[in-house]
């Protein structure tokens, strides 16, 4: 198994509900892994940081911002209050996908149309990447309608299916 999957397994054990928004939803997804610096995750019920801490998780000042660690020495980003990329995390947990990961396990993930909506609307270099995998690896599962209701409004939505399906068409 991916360590980052089996990270994001024993952030479940630890924490309970997540539901994982970035580099390892797109993982679970399409089942191709690239590197990443952390583990993003939605969560209902906002974390203190005494079970955090409780949980021998670790914060640490990296150039002047608070960064949380897991037990296991990864970087994670927790949303618990803060939208992600203009997506309502209630959106991202009503319409999450769990997936199945090793024997009797699974992981939460954001839905594959809320996944290119953030990733479109993220625009870093490592999104259009990511972009560009779902289309190669998921484009047929994409559920336009649900997709829809995912931007802001049709232009949006047109724009992002013209992107989607140029990444289809010219794989990077």
């Amino acid at each position: 198994m991916n360590p980052y999957i089996e990270e994001a397994v024993l952030i479940i054990e630890d924490l309970g509900d997540a539901t994982f928004v970035g580099a390892v939803a797109v993982l679970l997804h399409t089942k191709k892994s690239r590197e990443s610096k952390d583990l993003d995750f939605v969560v209902a019920e906002q974390i203190t940081r005494e079970q955090f801490l409780n949980l021998e998780y670790k914060f640490i000042n990296e150039n002047g911002k608070e960064r949380i660690y897991t037990p296991r020495n990864y970087k994670i980003d927790v949303y618990d209050s803060r939208d992600l990329n203009e997506i309502p995390l209630e959106k991202i947990i009503e319409t999450r996908a769990t997936i199945p990961v090793g024997k009797n396990k699974t992981v939460n993930a954001i839905c594959l149309e809320g996944l290119i909506v953030a990733k479109y609307r993220a625009k870093r270099d490592q999104d259009l990447s990511d972009l560009s995998l779902i289309a190669m690896y998921c484009f047929k599962k994409i559920d336009w309608k649900l997709l829809q209701t995912f931007t802001k409004n049709d232009i949006e939505f047109r724009q992002i299916a013209e992107t989607m399906k140029f990444y289809k068409e010219n794989p990077t």
